[in-house]
């Protein structure tokens, strides 16, 4: 069996079928644009309600104020807006400036001058109620020294609004530090970066190896499948040459994929991504052989992958009550692959769990090659 010569027909075939093509085009453009909105959104912040019912004007320096702030995004709302933006989760908390804001200030009060609503759940709560405290604090210390200043004697309006231009490049975050954020390597830390893109172009990737494999099902008495067979071939020997096209395609169509994901680590998870196609391609054979019919086999592919890529955290994040899937996912190769996404231990398991599902692969298309050839 000249198993060379399959593998370049099935090269040319792929080459010149566009809806073969379509899918892993389809899953590069999703993948990239995934990773492209992920980013956006993180650059956005967190977005916060200010709800200034001030009767004064100092409400509006407090807003400018809290406008300086990094990682915030602020919008000024009615109270019900903003609090149907917090029940939908559009927000995580609200700043209520209070009626008397702006007289209590100028009396030197300091007593109930702010209302902070935030999610219970939210874990910038403690940092975001300090923050608001200290720029509620540097409006009541900017009427201070605007009054200290109208008590000099010889003082001008002119000195007054010199010190409010200069205060205002002080309370600018960068007017009075270089501030570097030092990323540690702690689990959860390293969670605040998702990769969507590079996870879902991983399922994409699956899911593409198992619907290519349609070739292998006896729909079809002149098939290459029962040629094959016939004339003693292995099947596993075939997969192989026959998926190889396909697994060199899903590599190329991953690496715009990973730049464009701007991980801190390409090469690690593109050596992890090359393992996990070709466990992914073992896990294929496994599909395709078990599907039989054609019919079967579209029916198989799409919830197999989604099975396996949720099972593995793929596609999204298991909750605290699914740790068990966590711990009992070590045996599908997107554990692995999405352990080389944050940065932890994948090498020795993923060649385990690649061993595993060819020698796997390998047994169950012998058991199918028999049946093919008593039949």
């Amino acid at each position: 069996m000249n198993y060379f010569a399959l593998l370049k027909g099935r090269t040319r075939a792929l080459l010149t079928d566009f809806s073969s093509l379509a899918v892993i085009i389809i899953a590069v453009a999703v993948s990239i644009y995934i990773s492209q909105y992920s980013g956006t959104e993180n650059a956005k912040g967190i977005m916060i309600e200010v709800v200034n019912e001030d009767r004064g004007t100092l409400g509006e320096r407090l807003t400018e104020i809290l406008s300086y702030e990094e990682g915030y995004e602020f919008e000024v709302k009615t109270y019900d807006e903003a609090i149907k933006n917090l029940a939908g989760n559009k927000a995580q908390g609200i700043i209520e400036i209070a009626p008397d804001f702006s007289e209590k200030i100028s009396r030197s009060e300091y007593e109930s001058l702010v209302r902070v609503t935030v999610m219970a759940d939210s874990y910038e709560m403690k940092t975001f109620t300090e923050m608001v405290i200290n720029d509620a604090i540097k409006v009541w210390s900017e009427e201070l020294v605007k009054k200290r200043i109208g008590e000099i004697e010889g003082a001008t309006q002119d000195d007054i609004d010199e010190f409010c231009e200069n205060t205002k490049d002080a309370w600018y975050t960068d007017g009075l530090l270089d501030i570097v954020s030092v990323m540690g390597k702690e689990d959860d830390t390293q969670k605040e970066e998702t990769f969507f893109g590079i996870r879902w172009y991983a399922f994409f990737a699956m899911f593409y190896l198992c619907i290519s494999g349609t070739w292998m099902c006896g729909y079809s008495s002149t098939g290459l499948l029962r040629r094959v067979t016939g004339r003693r071939g292995k099947i596993s020997l075939l997969f192989a040459f026959q998926s190889l096209p396909g697994i060199v395609v899903s590599l190329l169509g991953f690496i715009p994929v990973l730049l464009t994901s701007a991980h801190p680590h390409p090469v690690k998870v593109f050596i992890s991504f090359v393992i996990y196609i070709c466990s992914s391609a073992a896990f294929a054979l496994i599909i395709c052989c078990i599907s039989g019919k054609f019919s079967n086999l579209v029916l198989i592919s799409p919830i197999a992958t989604m099975v396996v890529s949720l099972f593995s955290g793929l596609l999204c994040e298991l909750p605290d009550w699914a740790k068990v899937w966590d711990l009992t996912s070590v045996i599908v190769p997107g554990h692995w692959f999405y352990n080389a996404i944050f940065d932890k231990r994948y090498f020795a398991g993923a060649i385990l769990v690649l061993a595993g599902w060819f020698m796997t692969g390998m047994f169950i298309s012998w058991i199918f090659s028999k049946k093919k050839r008593s039949e």
